[in-house]
């Protein structure tokens, strides 16, 4: 008698994912999560000083679409990611991901990204990543973790992404409070954000 698998069941004979492996695949959801959440609060002063003579209601509006088209990059990307990691694997999709957000991010340090269009896309761009990243960590949960731990572990990595979520605001107030040390100006703004 042979054992019947389904096709997305990769995790039988497998051991499952060692605590090392679930802290790195947590703390990778965890650094998507606090990136935005350090982003947000000094959006609007970021984007004020871009826009000289911009209202609060302008500035807000930005705000508000930029965290739409940031959305809007997770929503295009996610399919796309899927689909890719089902063919080239998931650690690479990951590695991909995570080295995308964190140039896409650097790239707002660029003096000659700081304008409001080139803002834009690379929020559309982070936001694509990012759905390299928390999906596929999803899904290497899900196939390397027996049945039963797996509630319990989508569990932690749920309260791993509402923890960056809530760490990445504090992250931004220390960047601020160090930024001035580091340079001044609109890379300072820059390096508050990150």
């Amino acid at each position: 008698m042979t054992a019947h698998t389904s096709p997305g069941t990769r995790s039988t004979g497998l051991a499952g994912l060692r605590p090392v492996q679930l802290a790195w695949l947590a703390a990778a959801v965890f650094i998507v999560s606090a990136g935005y959440g350090a982003l947000l609060p000094v959006l609007p002063a970021w984007l004020a000083g871009l826009m000289p003579g911009a209202n609060g209601t302008e500035v807000g509006r930005h705000v508000g679409f930029l965290s739409g088209v940031y959305a809007a990059g997770v929503l295009l990307g996610a399919p796309l990611w899927g689909v890719v990691s089902d063919r080239v694997g998931r650690g690479r999709i990951l590695i991909a991901g995570l080295v995308g957000y964190v140039g896409s991010l650097l790239l707002l340090l660029v003096p000659a990204m700081a304008g409001l269009w080139a803002i834009y896309a690379l929020r559309a761009t982070t936001g694509f990543f990012v759905a390299a990243v928390v999906p596929v960590v999803a899904a290497l949960v899900a196939e390397h973790t027996p049945e039963e731990l797996r509630a319990r572990r989508f569990a932690w990595l749920g309260a791993m992404s509402l923890l960056g979520f809530l760490f990445g605001p504090g992250l931004s107030a220390v960047a601020d409070w160090v930024g001035p040390w580091v340079a001044d100006g609109a890379v300072s703004s820059a390096l508050s954000a990150h």
